[in-house]
C-alpha cells in the first residue's frame, strides 16, 4: 500500500532541508542526513514516514505509533537523546509526505562499532553501561519505556565518544497511576506490557 520512492539526494524539502544521503530504512520508513539551509547548513535528520504495510488499519496504526515518537521527542530534552525540532507534512511530487525532523549524531551505531572491532572489552561494557544509564533514569522518570534498546539504536558521538539513544518509535507512555492501580502497588511489573 505504501510503496514510496526514496527521496533524491540533492532534494530540497519544504523549502529548506536539503537531501545529503540516506542513513537507512526500517519498518515506518526511511531516514536522511540532510541540513537545514535556513541554520547554515546545519546538518540535520529527516525521518520520513513510508511504512511497508498492506492494508488501511495497518497505515492507520503505522502513523500513530510515528506520531506517538514524534510527541515523546518533543517532550524529552536531554543531552544524549538528539533533540526533536518538528513533525511536517511535505507535498513531495504527486504525494503527502509526513517527516520527523530532529538533530543529527555524528559517529558510528554500536552495530557498526561491533561490526568493526568485534567485542567490547568489560571495561568499554561499563564505561557505556555508566554513560546509558543516567539516559534510561530520565526516560523512566518521564513514563517512557524504549523497548528497543540495542546496538543498532545507540550511536557513539564521535568527539566525546558519549553514547545517544535513539530511534523512539518502540516506545511505550506509562501512565504510573494506571499501574499502580493494575498492580495495587507502585512499582514496574516485570513482564507487562
Amino acid at each position: 500500500m505504501s510503496k514510496s520512492s526514496s527521496v533524491a539526494v540533492g532534494s530540497i524539502v519544504e523549502n529548506r532541508y536539503r537531501i545529503l544521503r540516506e542513513l537507512g530504512r526500517g519498518g515506518f520508513g526511511r531516514s536522511y542526513l540532510a541540513e537545514d539551509t535556513h541554520e547554515h547548513n546545519y546538518p540535520c535528520v529527516l525521518k520520513e514516514f513510508a511504512p511497508q504495510v498492506q492494508n488501511k488499519n495497518d497505515l492507520q496504526k503505522a502513523q500513530e505509533l510515528f506520531e506517538r515518537e514524534a510527541g515523546m521527542l518533543c517532550n524529552l530534552q536531554h543531552p544524549q537523546i538528539p533533540r526533536f525540532q518538528k513533525m511536517m507534512w511535505v507535498r513531495l511530487g504527486d504525494r503527502d509526505a509526513l517527516f520527523l525532523v530532529q538533530d543529527y549524531i555524528e559517529g558510528p551505531t554500536y552495530w557498526e562499532l561491533l561490526q568493526s572491532q568485534g567485542k567490547f572489552s568489560e571495561a568499554e561494557v561499563t564505561q557505556l553501561l555508566l554513560q546509558l544509564l543516567p539516559v534510561l533514569e530520565y526516560i523512566h522518570s518521564r513514563n517512557v519505556i524504549h523497548r528497543d534498546i540495542s546496538p543498532d539504536n545507540l550511536i557513539q558521538r564521535t568527539y566525546d565518544k558519549l553514547p545517544f539513544l535513539i530511534d523512539f518509535g518502540c516506545v511505550k507512555q506509562i501512565a504510573a497511576n494506571a499501574l499502580s492501580q493494575l498492580t495495587g502497588q507502585a512499582g514496574t511489573v516485570v513482564g507487562k506490557s
